[in-house]
């Protein structure tokens, strides 16, 4: 399996590339709000239909990648990529892109991409679970640290829909080339039936979920806040907190466990809230939106090994599942933050992490046994 290798890093990494766009959208929200006019609601509403998407597609794509082989997973996410893109750029409008763009092609394709990609690098990295899971997430979020400047770049002159297509596209052409090199990978064989949804797996879930609100909101809202200059700078910013923490969070969960990992990424929650919710200058701004980031990507990164550890004979699935619990968050984030108005909304999207850690220091004050993402 080990001669696999380069194959599947060079066919299943650049397939992330191709749905992280979606972290680009913070730095085309100041667009449309600025050319269309669009309600910061609506804005808000197409970044959350792709992690509730993504958790729709990570659920299922989980369950078929413990049942079938990766390589037919990677194919029909970009066969999603293409009918959400289709229906999005053909007739735009903000119920397309919510539905289209962020739901069917960010969303359900990037959670059949993510799990597909995951179920080939963990077969070729089998005592790595959490590096391989936190090396596809990272590259997923490290795309719009070129995808971002580019867009801004781009807008000028094709405006914003015009500039988003154009790289959407391209990126999703360069994966397509590159997937055909992936191996006829075999799928697992025999996974037992039952319920999978036990209690390390929902706790899991549940933690994932509440580390997820503040990056999320951040991710859309600080470039627009921190000034139409900076816009790009911002969104690239937490776009590499967001690489960076997803990788260094599935190495250091393999190597220390979820639970020191989970535990600072709540910390960073609050710290960065805390920050940002002081309205501070550009420089402070743009430092706690890379704790932010880094704290959202840590956040997912972890998430393979969470699941591995669950359910070990269905690692994919639990991993699925799991994932679920971060997308809820890191979908409810800009709609929380959105409803609640800024500076509060800083807070608001924090709060959840508070209750987390709490949970997490009070599991642990109580002696009871450590699950997976606990």
């Amino acid at each position: 399996m080990l001669t696999h290798t380069p194959r599947v890093l060079l066919s299943a990494l650049p397939l992330q590339l191709a749905f992280g766009i979606t972290f680009a959208w913070g730095a085309v929200a100041p667009l449309v709000r600025a050319h269309d006019h669009w309600p910061a609601l609506l804005v808000g509403a197409v970044f959350s239909a792709t992690p509730l998407g993504f958790g729709i597609g990570t659920v299922a794509g989980g369950r078929l990648a413990d049942r079938f082989p990766p390589r037919r997973l990677c194919w029909a996410s970009l066969a999603l990529l293409a009918a959400g893109f289709a229906l999005a750029f053909a007739a735009p409008s903000g119920l397309t892109f919510v539905v289209g763009y962020a739901g069917v092609a960010l969303g359900m394709g990037g959670g059949v991409a993510l799990t597909g990609a995951v179920a080939a690098l963990a077969q070729v990295m089998p005592s790595r679970a959490g590096a391989a899971g936190g090396l596809a997430s990272a590259v997923y979020a490290a795309s719009a640290i070129f995808q971002a400047p580019l867009i801004s770049a781009l807008a000028p002159s094709l405006g914003w829909r015009g500039a988003l297509e154009a790289v959407g596209l391209g990126v999703a052409a360069l994966a397509a080339a590159l997937l055909t090199l992936m191996p006829a990978l075999p799928a697992r064989h025999d996974p037992p039936a039952g319920l999978l949804l036990n209690a390390r797996v929902g706790m899991g879930a549940a933690l994932a979920c509440c580390g997820a609100t503040l990056g999320a909101f951040a991710a859309v809202n600080l470039p627009g806040q921190i000034g139409p200059a900076l816009a790009g700078a911002a969104a690239a910013t937490i776009a590499l907190g967001n690489a960076t923490g997803r990788l260094a969070g599935g190495v250091l969960a393999d190597r220390l466990g979820p639970r020191r990992v989970v535990a600072a990424v709540f910390a960073l929650d609050v710290a960065a809230a805390a920050l940002l919710f002081a309205r501070p200058g550009p420089a402070v701004a743009l430092a706690a939106g890379l704790g932010a980031g880094l704290a959202l990507g840590a956040n997912a990164g972890i998430l393979t090994r969470v699941g591995s550890d669950a359910a070990p004979a269905r690692p994919n699935a639990a991993f699925g599942l799991v994932f679920g619990g971060y997308t809820i968050g890191a979908s409810t984030g800009p709609l929380l933050g959105a409803a609640v108005g800024l500076p509060l909304a800083w807070l608001a999207t924090a709060a959840p992490a508070v209750v987390g850690l709490t949970a997490l220091t009070g599991a642990r004050a109580g002696g009871r046994p450590r699950g997976p993402g606990t």
